[in-house]
């Protein structure tokens, strides 16, 4: 598991955590995260959007709330998920 400068920045700033745990998050929310092919409606619609977006990403996982963005096993960024949409995820 891999994440990128950017990635670890924003984990700091997003999740309040040290860089250093930075690897051992993204590897738990690519194992245990929600995957695109498992939402629906208005939560398959923003992870679709974020998708097109985020031009290299090809794996897209939601976890805890929080959108990790992934390309192959490398960790690219995180994204909060919107507050209209944390209930869906609980649900899910």
């Amino acid at each position: 598991m891999k994440t990128t400068k950017h990635s670890k920045k924003r984990i700091k700033e997003r999740l309040g955590l040290s860089k250093n745990l930075t690897d051992k998050l993204a590897k738990k929310a690519l194992e245990e995260g929600i995957t695109h092919k498992e939402t629906t409606g208005r939560l398959n619609k923003y992870i679709t959007g974020l998708y097109f977006y985020n031009k290299k990403a090809n794996n897209i996982r939601i976890y805890n709330q929080k959108v990790y963005i992934f390309y192959n096993q490398k960790l690219i960024t995180v994204h909060d998920l919107p507050t209209n949409l944390k209930k869906i995820e609980q649900d899910i």
